[in-house]
């Protein structure tokens, strides 16, 4: 099969519109980002529900206990880097029997994975201790709602 000049240009033509394209998809935030960005965005009561057992730990180590959470998300933060962010603090009391804040810190990539990130301070004392960073997909370890 011969092919024509003409032939090349319309070739490199199509070949360079497809990649265009393939690129501009891959800029795209997933679905599951745009539905939660959408209803943020809207005023929506959206909440948050967890199941750490079907989370992976950022490091590569054993999955996370078989904890479930849940949480609406009164406030949040959008930026190209991360995403939506949003967090949650609250007092409590840990294993050990001492007061602590525990701050858990969320953020949704354009990618539809959901970040969550724990860690606790002792009150009285200025130091953060971290608890752990782990990775959700969703809707298996992470399931928005509103």
């Amino acid at each position: 099969m011969k092919i024509t000049d003409k032939g090349l240009t319309v070739l490199f033509s199509l070949l360079s519109v497809a990649s265009g394209s393939a690129l501009a998809r891959a800029d795209e935030p997933s679905p599951k980002y745009t539905e939660v960005l959408d209803a943020l965005q809207a005023g929506k009561n959206v909440k948050l529900i967890l199941d750490m057992s079907r989370c992976n730990p950022a490091d590569g180590g054993k999955p996370a206990s078989a904890t479930q959470a849940g949480l609406v998300i009164n406030a949040f933060r959008v930026t190209v880097q991360n995403g939506i962010s949003f967090a949650n603090a609250h007092q409590t009391v840990d294993s050990t029997g001492h007061a602590v804040t525990e701050y858990i810190r969320h953020s949704l990539s354009r990618e539809g994975k959901l970040t969550v990130r724990a860690s606790k301070l002792v009150v009285g004392t200025t130091e953060l201790v971290n608890q752990g960073e782990f990775i959700c997909d969703l809707p298996e370890g992470a399931k928005f709602i509103w």
